[in-house]
């Protein structure tokens, strides 16, 4: 028989929304990434000040900590250990070419800085130091070059 709820319960509406997803999530995300709206790289460019805007608030806000006090290690186990590493070995397989543009792009960059790095001596506790600042330095130097 039919019943007038203004409001389903939480677990009808979870499950609702997990069974619509399982049905047609897949589908609908692929038909909808084929015929986007508009422009998705374009938008994010355009919308950078918005971006930049939300970000700052979400940190004045202090949300990322909020959200995280809200967990556990227990919840963060749980999630990692199931769907981490799939998730990671899937992404990076699928992106082989950006993987393989980076490492192109870096490969001569640290092979330089770790030329200078190993041309300093290092007979004393204090060449070292110096070798071991000058190679934290270069390679913050070096940080979103490739």
């Amino acid at each position: 028989m039919a019943a007038v709820k203004r409001v389903i319960s939480p677990t009808e509406w979870k499950d609702r929304q997990i069974a619509n997803l399982k049905d047609v999530g897949k589908r609908s995300y692929l038909q909808g990434i084929k015929a986007p709206k508009a422009d998705p790289i374009a938008r994010g460019v355009a919308t950078e000040a918005k971006y930049a805007a939300a970000t700052r608030k979400a940190i004045d806000e202090e949300r990322r900590k909020a959200a995280l006090e809200k967990t556990s290690m227990a919840e963060w186990y749980k999630y990692a250990s199931e769907l981490g590493a799939d998730k990671l070995v899937d992404g990076v397989v699928k992106r082989e070419p950006k993987v393989t543009k980076f490492i192109t792009a870096w490969h001569p960059m640290l092979t330089s800085h770790l030329a200078s790095i190993d041309a300093l001596p290092e007979e004393t506790d204090s060449e070292r130091e110096t070798r071991m600042l000058e190679n934290l330095r270069g390679l913050k130097a070096l940080k979103g070059k490739a």
